[in-house]
């Protein structure tokens, strides 16, 4: 295991960070195709490259079963589940999930996985 904290980003995070550098300090950034699908505009769109945030694929079928194997329902979007999937697949590396997302926040909880807070918004 490396000394390097891993920080799995959810697109809350690229939002809601004023300072970027906020998240360099983080540890190696890691993110899935999914959030990167989210992000639209122009300043959320080059700051994966800008960070060099590596990207994991996680397919359509992985997160078909993952919301059957932990029972994660549909409120939860399947961005936020690829973001379990990622941190169950490092688990060994002890990611910290990076969101504000609240229901995810209680499936993480749920399932184990350590998470941090850029900016708290309830559903």
């Amino acid at each position: 295991m490396s000394e390097q904290q891993v920080a799995i980003i959810d697109a809350s995070a690229i939002f809601h960070t004023r300072d970027l550098r906020a998240l360099l300090s983080l540890g190696r950034l890691v993110t899935t195709n999914y959030i990167i699908n989210e992000l639209k505009d122009v300043r959320a769109v080059s700051i994966p490259d800008v960070l060099n945030i590596e990207v994991y694929e996680i397919g359509e079928e992985e997160v078909r079963i993952a919301r059957r194997r932990y029972h994660l329902p549909r409120l939860l979007s399947d961005a936020d589940v690829s973001l379990i999937i990622l941190a169950l697949r490092l688990k060994d590396e002890n990611p910290v999930v990076i969101t504000d997302d609240s229901l995810l926040i209680r499936f993480l909880r749920k399932l184990g996985i350590r998470y941090s807070v850029i900016y708290l918004k309830t559903r």
